[in-house]
């Protein structure tokens, strides 16, 4: 039963992730992934899968902190992406089982690293070709169902976000608000 409400949760974030990457501002994506990232925590804090919890965690952090990114001009500084990073490390390399563990933190570190650009697409591309597909074997190595549904969904919305927007269409400066 617990691996159905787990994956009822993973379900609730493909349906957040889905309409993140429709937005148009990089704000906008930020904050609706965050919540998307919520109920994926919730997902693998029921499935035991404590390195994706993690990252979870760290990922909402990050977001909620981007929000601010045109703002506060400390946060458009690299040392505070990478500070985001260090814990994800520390977090690997304290709880390690297996090389399962590295998927959660490449996640991490590169879709921190993309975001920090605050570019629409070096944010999809990081998602398209590396975030996702961790996420992907991650998901399906700890039965995480709907966070496998939810990657599948976000590579098919990034897609989408590519041909309605176009690759020039994601240089306009509107993304980054």
């Amino acid at each position: 039963m617990t691996i159905i409400i787990a994956n009822a949760f993973g379900v609730l974030s493909t349906l957040c992730f889905i309409i993140s990457f429709q937005v148009k501002s990089n704000r906008g994506l930020f904050v609706i992934q965050s919540i998307a990232n919520v109920f994926y925590g919730v997902q693998f804090y029921l499935l035991g899968a404590t390195g994706g919890l993690f990252n979870m965690g760290l990922q909402i952090l990050r977001n909620m902190l981007l929000c601010k990114y045109n703002d506060w001009p400390w946060v458009r500084n690299w040392f505070v992406a990478i500070l985001f990073c260090v814990p994800s490390l520390i977090n690997m390399i304290l709880t390690w089982e297996s090389w399962l563990d590295l998927l959660p933190f490449i996640a991490m570190v590169v879709g921190t690293l993309t975001y920090w650009t605050n570019s629409a697409k070096n944010l999809r591309l990081g998602e398209l070709f590396c975030v996702s597909p961790c996420w992907l074997l991650y998901d399906l190595m700890t039965k995480a169902y709907g966070g496998l549904l939810t990657e599948l969904v976000i590579l098919g919305s990034v897609i989408a976000s590519i041909i309605r927007f176009g690759w020039k269409g994601l240089d306009d400066p509107s993304f980054k608000k």
